[in-house]
């Protein structure tokens, strides 16, 4: 996979995997909505309403990844939310 940017919407209360280390060596994360996101590298995804992450902000934030590693994401409230990405490929 090629060098490039993406846009994923994340519904409230559910974890939504937006990178995939298998694709991306590298991601650099930033939201474009209202509202907070929380950001989590994990394997698989997370269980709902768990708080294990970082909260991404309207900066980007770099995410390295290994081959295994999958970045979700789940809004923080009642609301929905987009996050932006430019993924670098393996």
């Amino acid at each position: 996979m090629a060098n490039g940017t993406f846009m994923v919407p994340c519904p409230a209360g559910q974890w939504t995997k937006v990178a995939d280390g298998a694709n991306y060596s590298s991601a650099l994360l930033q939201v474009t909505s209202i509202g907070g996101v929380l950001a989590a590298i994990a394997d698989s995804q997370s269980a709902e309403g768990a708080s294990n992450g970082v909260l991404l902000s309207q900066s980007f934030v770099p995410f390295p990844l290994a081959a295994g590693d999958q970045v979700w994401c789940q809004p923080v409230g009642a609301g929905e939310a987009t996050v932006r990405g430019i993924g670098t490929s393996v």
